[in-house]
């Protein structure tokens, strides 16, 4: 099972500028980012709403949430079960590159 310190390799895709790893309550497991209780909780409510999706979509996995900003750094939120994975995105980054990356990631999790 993955730990929370393989998160930090997150860090190394490109166009990932920060990441939160939180449980379901919105308590911070593994962080890189300023403000990261602050963002605990609206990741879990984002993945709450993925896993809703995901339900209704008949349990796919790897559904994920997108919340624009005009920064460009756009959240992306991800659900792994009992818990959510935030990314910010550099502005500059491509959107749907960094998506295919982390969900390559976080399938070749130990």
């Amino acid at each position: 099972m993955a730990s929370a310190k393989d998160f930090a390799r997150l860090e190394q895709i490109n166009g990932v500028a920060h990441y939160l790893l939180v449980r379901g309550d919105g308590q911070v497991i593994s962080q890189n980012i300023e403000n990261a209780a602050g963002l605990g909780p609206i990741i879990s409510s984002c993945g709450t709403q993925c896993d809703a999706l995901s339900t209704d979509m008949g349990g796919n996995r790897y559904i994920h949430t997108c919340i624009e900003r005009e920064s460009g750094n756009d959240l992306l939120v991800f659900s792994l079960g009992r818990y959510y994975l935030g990314i910010v995105k550099h502005a500059d980054g491509e959107r749907q590159e960094i998506i295919d990356n982390v969900i390559y990631f976080l399938k070749h999790l130990s």
